[in-house]
């Protein structure tokens, strides 16, 4: 067993937690496990967005929103309610009052935008991509990225890369911790870290954090390497799922433009 995972034992017997080293390929198989659950038993969710952004190598300001997920519902292989996303920012001030409203297969697929923040242009609406240019200076993910279920799977196919690129493992640690804390919520914390910078591997650092009795992620954090050898690793985003409420039964009208973006 290496210093490390002696260390992370030893400091887990301080805090009561239980630590383990795990193959790299058990996550994925954890993950999958939860992104199947999501599917079959969330229909549609609320939350504070608590996030913050590496763009363009600049580290963006917290982010504070209110956001209503609504799930794609399937009925013989065919869409019978579209995955929808509506966020109403709250902080910084500069994008207080900012709507964006996202329904799959609607409004040509774009991204709906009512600017907010200061000023006469507060009310302003916009289309976006929200696969384009515009749409990636605001965030490094698509809103139609916004769901649960999809956070699972991005983290999946992360991981099944670094796999790809790290048959061996030499270049990867795996940690779980159990009884961790999320805003008084006992999660399961699964982190993985990769020492040495390598082709194919775009992290140093990653942290999920999976409510033990909902099953789904609440916290994803990740680092790039340290910028000098010994240095504090680099935060590249960090996602929080605050206040989380599932299948609270979310109608049309919350999620569509008709409620929200007629109304001044």
């Amino acid at each position: 067993r290496s210093r490390r995972a002696r260390d992370g034992l030893a400091h887990a017997a301080d805090l009561g937690r239980d630590v383990r080293d795990v193959e790299l390929r058990w996550v994925p198989r954890h993950a999958m496990a939860s992104a199947e659950h999501i599917r079959n038993h969330v229909s549609d969710y609320t939350c504070q967005l608590v996030k913050r952004e590496r763009i363009a190598g600049t580290l963006q300001s917290y982010q504070f929103a209110v956001a209503k997920v609504r799930c794609e519902q399937r009925k013989n292989d065919e869409v019978d309610r579209p995955m929808a996303v509506l966020m109403e920012f709250k902080k910084p001030a500069s994008i207080n009052g900012r709507l964006v409203l996202f329904v799959e297969g609607e409004n040509d697929g774009m991204v709906l935008v009512r600017k907010g923040g200061r000023g006469a242009l507060k009310n302003v609406e916009l289309e976006f991509d929200p696969l384009g240019k515009a749409a990636k200076r605001e965030s490094t993910h698509p809103i139609s990225d916004m769901g649960l279920a999809r956070l699972v799977e991005r983290l999946i196919e992360r991981i099944e890369d670094d796999i790809a690129h790290d048959p061996t493992g030499d270049n990867t640690e795996v940690a779980y911790y159990r009884k961790a804390k999320v805003q008084d919520r006992e999660c399961t914390h699964i982190e993985v870290i990769h020492p040495r910078r390598a082709d194919g591997i775009d992290f140093h650092r990653a942290s999920l954090y999976v409510d033990d009795e909902r099953q789904v992620p609440v916290r994803l954090v990740a680092y790039d390497w340290p910028k000098e050898e010994g240095g504090k690793p680099v935060l590249l985003e960090e996602y929080n799922y605050m206040n989380l409420k599932l299948n609270v039964g979310l109608s049309d009208d919350e999620v569509r433009k008709s409620t929200h973006f007629d109304e001044k």
